[in-house]
């Protein structure tokens, strides 16, 4: 186990060991995140080098290919909006209009308010 700042500091070091184009295609510093966590929950399939997986790889991580030749200036981590995301999915999952079967939310609202208020 890591703290954050140790995390964030792996997942530094994964990138920079990666083709430079694929840190200039990411969105923002979150999709970093989501990339190293992808690898993580599929190491047994990939290969450690996220520049070396197939398209479809990446685009499964992260819904877009960050190789396909576009280079972004992110304006901020990422994260806050991946929150701001999160909380209106859940109000959205907490509405009645929402729910087809009686406690059909119930495992989502748990997931998300554990990341909320980690």
């Amino acid at each position: 186990m890591a703290n954050a700042r140790e995390m964030l500091e792996v997942v530094e070091n994964w990138l920079s060991y990666q083709d430079e184009s694929l840190s200039f295609g990411l969105h923002n510093a979150f999709d970093g995140l989501r990339l190293y966590d992808y690898w993580l929950a599929h190491e047994d399939t990939l290969v450690e080098m996220a520049d070396e997986w197939e398209p479809k790889d990446r685009i499964a991580a992260l819904g877009y290919d960050p190789l396909e030749g576009k280079s972004y200036q992110a304006e901020s981590c990422g994260a806050a909006e991946a929150v701001n995301a999160m909380k209106t999915a859940r109000m959205l999952l907490d509405s009645v209009a929402f729910v087809t079967k009686v406690n059909d939310t119930r495992k989502p609202l748990k997931m998300i308010n554990a990341v909320l208020t980690h």
